[in-house]
């Protein structure tokens, strides 16, 4: 694989679980691969491919961002009052925030066909992938392997903190409307904030605003990453 991948993405063990899980699917060049109607192992191998490419596109809007900021002109770092550098600010924070979801939406279905080729009895929905969402997948494990570590961590990812404010984000700016740096001043102190209308104003505003939320989708990432690659370990020890 020649993909450049930034340091911080859980490459040798995202890697070898893509490479056990591949083996519950037929092979990419068989017959049977390509007379599947449901072209399950191409859905499995798009979706993989998809973690990859949606992190390094949160990784480059990290730091594109950082640099709109830091080239930006002394009226808008004062005043964020030049619409120009608004726009591109927001448009590089559109692109991490959807990507960043995005990067789960993608592991999530990449493992619901994983599911089910390691137990065809459960994850029907193979057959309507539109109704395979990160939430399905969750219930679909925590009943098909409910004591399995990645069944918790898929449990735990929907319920932690930080992913349930990049997601609340990411829904508001891709469904509806777009966020806005504020500037106030308040007892003697200049405070700044990224302000979208049903989040608040309590993401500050900095050079490391994306920084913070890329280190927390690194971080919820690898720790998904390790529990895959455990599951397909273990299932391949114990088929049963």
């Amino acid at each position: 694989m020649n993909l450049t991948m930034p340091t911080t993405f859980p490459l040798e063990d995202f890697l070898a679980f893509g490479k056990l899980a591949s083996g519950f699917f037929h092979p990419l060049l068989s017959q049977e691969n390509f007379n599947d109607p449901l072209e399950q192992q191409h859905h499995f191998s798009m979706a993989w491919l998809a973690v990859q490419y949606r992190y390094r596109t949160c990784w480059e809007s990290n730091e594109d961002y950082r640099a709109i900021i830091a080239n930006a002109g002394e009226l808008w770092k004062e005043w964020a009052s030049d619409e120009e550098q608004n726009y591109l600010v927001e448009t590089c924070l559109f692109r991490f925030y959807t990507s960043a979801l995005s990067v789960f939406d993608s592991f999530g279905f990449c493992l619901y066909f994983v599911g089910n080729g390691v137990d065809g009895t459960h994850f029907v929905s193979v057959s309507e992938p539109r109704k395979i969402t990160l939430n399905a997948t969750k219930n679909e494990y925590s009943s098909a392997f409910p004591n399995t570590g990645l069944s918790y961590q898929l449990s735990g990812l929907l319920t932690d903190p930080k992913f349930k404010e990049i997601s609340a984000i990411r829904n508001i700016v891709a469904h509806r409307l777009t966020g806005r740096r504020t500037i106030r001043t308040c007892g003697g102190k200049r405070e700044e904030h990224w302000y979208v209308p049903g989040v608040g104003d309590t993401t500050t505003f900095d050079p490391d605003m994306v920084q913070r939320h890329f280190n927390e989708v690194t971080r919820l990432l690898t720790t998904l990453t390790s529990a895959a690659l455990e599951f397909m370990r273990r299932r391949i020890a114990s088929p049963a």
